[in-house]
This record gives structure tokens, sequence and C-alpha cells, in this order.
């Protein structure tokens, strides 16, 4: 028997559990070789009679092997034909009821065969077996291919047969010349356009299925690269091919190695714009004894609505040129990288990780504003983020904030985090489960503060017992705000949380030629809410009345207090400002320093000769004149973009930059 065949065979038995054993006590059951059939011929597309058919012969030295396995060959072979004729009749689902003779001679032949396949799986084998589509374990011939370090053939990258690594196609051979093509015709960038977009689209199918099947958090690149995997390959049926799959999931787990925001805010699948999800607030409920109908107990019902926004990635390569060079680059620089990509899968890895790493922060500090033109817009401008959820269910008044606990400092932040922590505890029967969010900018203040106020390596646990000290079981440090971030919040974890529709999305790239350029696009929807916020009230007075006893989301305050006669706010100091009494008429001109991807909020603090803004100079984008006429009015705005061209070297590029104006997102005015 051909080495090949004899690996292949050998590698099916090892996935049909207790069939080598059987094998061995002669106990091998028709449904067994009937099993065995049907996983050879989807796993390589032929038949074992027909592998064994055409088979070469190996040589002299394989003259004993090929005598021990002739009589073992041509019994399999029989009985599969026969097996296959009896079946092909019905379904390949039971075995008829009525059993006939033929299937009852090839379940004979099959089992005398058995003892000469037990010797073939008793023989050493000096070679690495080969591994097949569908096995667990992993060899280093297989992760040689899966890594992309396997040499390439005269028809294949990596020695991968599939037609995404075919050489003849201009792209992959780029990977194994390392030379950019001079020319393309126009069936060959066609080509490339239409292959892509069909890759993307199994790469997509291939995440809905591991979402669906609870999969995706089993991919770890760490683990994978090193031959370990928690995904079965067992029940792999795909016409892509064990490498293909393989390298599909090693581009999931690669976007999965970087920092997310997700177990901090986990990320909710499946959402429509505008879902509403129901919550309940039950009053108390138990009593003391009293026979008969003596009831106690409420339950007041909300739905917290789940808001996304439409996001897209639309990337313009001006020649197809630029693309190769892209592709060329990150080879010439990735000598040493653990995985070696196709050009096809680098565009998903590279332009992923860019996407990756700007919805992390748009998940935290993001605010959609409307756009302003057909030219490009700030990143974080897309959705929503965690800080806005919370800002909006403050706004609800569904939240009262604690408005002693305003900005705090570098020496004070250890105070202010113990008295944010005691306010709560006072409110609530215990802190079980919750826990304090703050900006992992300001971490080391507040180590440096601890160590300054108690002294390092001390064996004093007297303040530890309400908030320890940087205990990730109480205090969880969040990613991705800015410096000048001060917001703060205690609730349990999981509260706040961000919005998708459907999985990973964002990396389902599509090509499309456009003239002489060539686009890469994708879209997708994002969005943050909070779980369950608190009873949402009519009036600020009815919540202040409540004592926070209805809330799962307490906050700070963390406005910077603007000065008497302020006229200008600092946007590099904070986002949110507060007014205050001033002695004379008071109108804010300008915001210096303002962040293009920020939206300020202006609330007046005091209505003692209040803060106004007028329509006019940077402000005459507004809707009109803003004049509070009581405590917790405010306004929202935002940088005016404009573009302009600037000539860097000897060409002119255009840049997207603040015009110096601000133009309104949303205020509130009392009547």
């Amino acid at each position: 028997m051909n080495r090949k065949i004899k690996q292949r065979a050998k590698g099916i038995i090892d996935t049909i559990k207790g069939m080598y054993e059987r094998i061995k006590s002669n106990s091998v059951t028709a449904s067994d070789w009937k099993l065995f059939a049907e996983r050879y011929k989807s796993t390589y597309g032929r038949t074992f009679e027909e592998d064994l058919r055409d088979a070469p012969d190996e040589g002299e030295e394989q003259v004993q092997l090929d005598a021990i396995s002739d009589e073992a060959r041509q019994m399999i072979e029989g009985a599969f034909q026969a097996f296959d004729e009896q079946i092909s009749n019905g379904t390949r689902g039971e075995l008829p009821n009525d059993s006939s003779q033929i299937v009852l001679e090839a379940a004979n032949a099959l089992r005398s065969a058995a003892s000469t396949i037990a010797a073939l799986q008793r023989e050493p084998e000096n070679d690495a077996p080969e591994i097949i589509q569908g096995s667990v374990s992993v060899n280093t011939q297989t992760m040689a291919k899966v890594l992309g370090h396997s040499a390439h053939t005269p028809t294949h990258l990596f020695g991968i047969e599939h037609k995404f690594f075919a050489t003849n196609k201009w792209w992959n051979e780029i990977a194994v010349t390392g030379k950019a093509k001079e020319d393309l015709t126009k069936p060959e960038k066609d080509e490339f356009l239409s292959e892509f977009n069909e890759f993307s689209g199994e790469f997509k199918q291939r995440v809905i299925q591991l979402s669906a099947n609870n999969q995706i958090s089993l991919l770890n690149f760490g683990k994978m690269i090193k031959g370990e995997s928690y995904i079965d390959y067992s029940t792999i049926d795909s016409k892509l091919g064990e490498y293909t799959i393989r390298r599909f999931d090693m581009i999931i787990a690669y976007l999965r190695q970087f920092r997310s925001v997700a177990g901090i805010f986990p990320l909710v699948s499946n959402v429509q714009n505008k879902m509403e999800a129901p919550t309940a607030i039950f009053d108390e409920l138990s009593q003391s004894f009293l026979g008969g109908y003596h009831y106690k107990g409420g339950v007041s019902f909300d739905a917290e609505v789940y808001k996304v926004d439409d996001v897209m990635m639309k990337f313009l390569f001006e020649d197809p040129k630029d693309l190769e060079k892209s592709y060329l680059g990150y080879m010439n620089r990735e000598g040493s990288n653990p995985m070696k990509w196709n050009m096809f899968e680098w565009c998903i890895v590279h332009f992923g990780t860019i996407l990756f790493n700007e919805q992390q922060r748009r998940r935290v500090i993001g605010c959609w504003v409307p756009r302003q033109g057909d030219f490009p817009q700030p990143a974080m401008r897309a959705s929503d983020g965690a800080l806005r959820a919370i800002e909006r269910v403050e706004e609800e008044l569904k939240v009262l904030p604690f408005k002693d606990l305003k900005i705090y400092t570098e020496s004070t932040i250890l105070d202010y985090m113990r008295t944010f922590w005691d306010k709560v505890n006072m409110i609530l029967p215990n802190m079980e489960g919750m826990r304090l969010f703050a900006n992992e900018k300001h971490r080391q203040w507040y180590i440096d503060a601890y160590d300054e106020k108690y002294g390092k390596n001390t064996d004093y646990r007297g303040p530890e017992n309400s908030l320890r000290y940087t205990s990730p079981e109480q205090i969880i440090w969040v990613p991705n705000m800015g410096n000048n971030d001060y917001k703060m919040w205690i609730t349990p974890v999981g509260n706040v949380e961000n919005y998708e529709n459907r999985p990973n999305e964002m990396y389902a790239f599509y090509f499309e030629q456009n003239l002489e350029n060539l686009l890469m696009a994708s879209w997708w929807k994002e969005g943050s809410g909070v779980l369950a916020p608190g009873a949402k009230f009519s009036s600020v007075t009815d919540l202040e009345k409540s004592g926070r006893i209805y809330q799962r989301l307490f906050t700070n305050y963390p406005v910077t207090t603007l000065e008497d006669g302020a006229t200008t706010v600092d946007g590099s100091e904070n986002t949110v400002f507060e007014t205050g009494s001033n002695t004379a008429e008071t109108k804010i001109t300008d915001i210096v320093n303002a962040s293009p991807e920020r939206v300020y909020k202006i609330i007046c603090g005091n209505t003692t000769n209040a803060t106004k803004i007028d329509k006019t100079g940077n402000f005459a984008s507004i809707k009109e004149a803003w004049t509070p006429n009581a405590v917790g009015d405010y306004i929202k705005v935002y940088c005016e973009l404009k573009e302009e061209e600037t000539l860097v070297g000897s060409k002119t590029i255009k840049r997207v930059v603040p015009s110096g104006k601000f133009l309104e997102l949303e205020r509130k005015v009392t009547a």
C-alpha cells in the first residue's frame, strides 16, 4: 500500500472514537466502515478505493509492505464498492432495516481486513504522519503550513492546495518572489477584486459560525502559534480545507490578542438601532406575619434603549500598485513575525488592526455627532462610547451624580475615591458586586498618593478594609480615557455595555474598482448603553428626594468650575465645565485647545449673572444664543471642521482640521 494512503487511512481511523480498539478486538461494525468511507471522502474529496487504484508504485523498498497490504487493499476496495453500491439505493443515514446479503458480505469482508489494518497501525513510521482535515492534533508539518513557514510548491503558496493560495495569481506571486508585478491588466485587477470579495465572504461566514457556536473566545493567538488549540476541527466539513480554516482562525485570534475593553464593557451582539431592553425595579417585599390578604411590594417597569450608529471604513488606493507596495513593505519589515500572511490575509490583519485600535478608544470616549460635508470625519465622532452612555442616563434623570465630587488632583485622588466609595456604601445595604471604575491614566496618581499617605511596604491594613490598594476586586482602571477625563462611577461589572449588530462585521472588507482607483470598504454598527442605571424620575427634585436608593449606577460630577467673569474655556483641562456666579454680565466667546475628537459641555452652575453664549463669532453656527434659566441647563458643542491643502515635500495633500468655530450638538434650557 502506498505510504500516503496508509497515513490517510490511519488518520481517519484515529478520528473515529474507539475504532482502533475494535480493530484490535476484531469487532469492527459495518457502521464503523461506513463512517470511515464517508470521512475519507469528505476529507480528501476521493473515495478510499479511488486512492488505492491511483496510488503510484513506491519501488523495491515497499515490496514487503505492499505484499502485506495487497490482500487488505483488495478486500477493502471490494467491500467498499459493494457497500457503496448498496447504500446508494437509499440514504447515507441509517443502514436499511432489511440488511441484504451484499451488506453482510461487505461487513464480513471488512472484518476480515481488520487484522491487516491492525498490523499497519502497529508498524513504526519514520516520517511524521500526515495531519488531515478534521484532526485535532497538530504536528510540525501542519503548523508550518498554518503559520506560513512551509516551502512554497510550484503551484501553491506555503503548499496549501486551495485557489486562495494559488501561485499563478499575481497577488500570491508577490509573496513568492518578493517583487511587485510591473503591469496589471484589467482582467487581472477584476480577478483580484472578485477573489478577495469571495475570500472576505468566506472569512465572514467563519466568524459567524464560530460566534454561533460560542467559540470565538477559544481563539488564543499565543497558544495557537505554539500548536495548542481549543477548537475541535474534527467536525469541519468545508470546501476551504483544513489549512484555510485554521488560517482564518489565526486571523481572528491575531486581532483578539490586542487589548480590548470588552472585559470591562461587555459586547452585546445582534442589536438593531432603537431596540428596547425592559428593566424592572422592585420595592421592598418582606414584612412581619399577619394572616389574610395583606400584600406588600410593587414593581416599576422601564426600558433602556439600545442605540447603535452606522460606522464605515472606506480607504482609497489611487492605484492597485499602492496596495502592492504596502504589502511588500510588510514583507520586508515582518521577517520575524510568527505568521506569514498572503495579501488577502494581510489586508484583513493590517486594516483590521488599525480599525480595532480606533474602535477600542471609541467604545470608551466616543460621542456621535452629525457629519459635516463629504470629507473625512474623526473616528471618535462615529458612535457613542461608555462615557456618553453614562452621561445620557444622568441627563434622562435616572442617575443623580454626587455634585460635591468634582474634579480631583494628583494629591487628592486617594481621599476622593475613598469618599466616593463610602457615600455609595451608605446608600446600599452592602457593596457586594460593586466596583469603582476610574481613568487608568490616573492609576499612578492613586499609587503615589497611597504610598505618600501610608508609606511603602507597610503592614498597616486599616484603609484597605473598604477600598483595597489598587485591588482588581474593587477598582477597575479603564483604558483609553483622555488625561483630562475625570469621570468615575460605581456599578456592578457589566452594567455598562457596548453594542454591535453582527459579530466582527467590521472585518468583512470589500474591494471595488472605481475607474483607476481601488476602494476598500467595510460597514458596521456600534454603540454603548447602560443595562440597569436606575428608575427614571420626572424632575430633578424628585430624583434628589429618592436618595438614590433605586440606582444601580453611581457617578461623580467631574466638572471644571469657571472663574468669575471667564470668557474662554480651556479644552485641554476638561470636557465638562460649570459656570459660577459672576459679578457682571459674562459671555463665553471661545474654547481654546479644543480637540476635534471630543464634545464639550458647558453647564449652568449659578444663575447670578449667568454665563451666556451669543450666536456670533466662533459660535455663529449654533442654533441660537444660549441663555440658561436654571442651574443644570447646558449646551454641548464640538469643533467645526474644514478641509485644507498642505504641501508635503513635492506633493499636495488634503487635511481635515478645526476651523476655530463650533457647532451645536444639543442643549437644555429650562422654560
